[in-house]
C-alpha cells in the first residue's frame, strides 16, 4: 500500500481498574470491536461473546464498504475504542490517515485517538470518527 494509503497508529489499552456499572468478571466476558479504512469508514461491533465474533462481525461490515484493506482492533468489555481521521494534503501529498486509541472510558478512547492523530506530521485537523466499548456503554 502507498504511502497515502493506510496508516494506523498503535492501539493502546491503559491498565486501569473498570468503570462502575458492571463487575470487571461481568466485563471481561464481552467484546467489541473496530473495523475502519483509511478513509475514516467504519464499521463497530459490542456485546459480543467472543474476540472472534466481534472481529468477524466488523470484518464483514467494514469489507461491504469497498473502501480499501480494513484494520481491526478488538477489545475486551472493560475497554473502548475511538477512530479519528485526517483527509487532506501535507507537502504537496494527498493523505487519508485513520489512527485508533483505546482506554477504559469514551473520554480516554477519544483522547487517545486524537493524540495519535495529531502527533502524525502530516495530519491538520484530525476529525473524531466514532467510540465504541466493549460492554456497550
Amino acid at each position: 500500500m502507498s504511502a497515502r494509503g493506510l496508516f494506523v497508529a498503535a492501539f493502546l489499552l491503559c491498565a486501569v481498574g473498570p468503570a462502575s456499572g458492571q463487575t470487571s468478571s461481568e466485563k471481561s466476558n464481552l467484546w467489541g470491536a473496530l473495523g475502519f479504512t483509511a478513509d475514516g469508514s467504519w464499521a463497530t461491533a459490542w456485546k459480543k461473546p467472543s474476540k472472534a465474533e466481534a472481529e468477524s462481525s466488523v470484518a464483514v461490515a467494514c469489507a461491504k464498504f469497498g473502501r480499501g484493506r480494513c484494520e481491526i482492533v478488538s477489545f475486551n468489555g472493560e475497554y473502548c475504542a475511538a477512530l479519528a481521521t485526517y483527509i487532506g494534503s501535507h507537502s504537496r501529498r494527498r493523505y487519508k490517515l485513520s489512527f485508533s486509541g483505546g482506554g477504559t472510558s469514551v473520554p480516554e478512547a477519544q483522547s487517545a485517538a486524537m493524540e495519535y492523530c495529531k502527533k502524525d506530521s502530516r495530519t491538520r485537523g484530525c476529525q473524531l470518527r466514532t467510540t465504541v466499548c466493549g460492554d456497550g456503554r
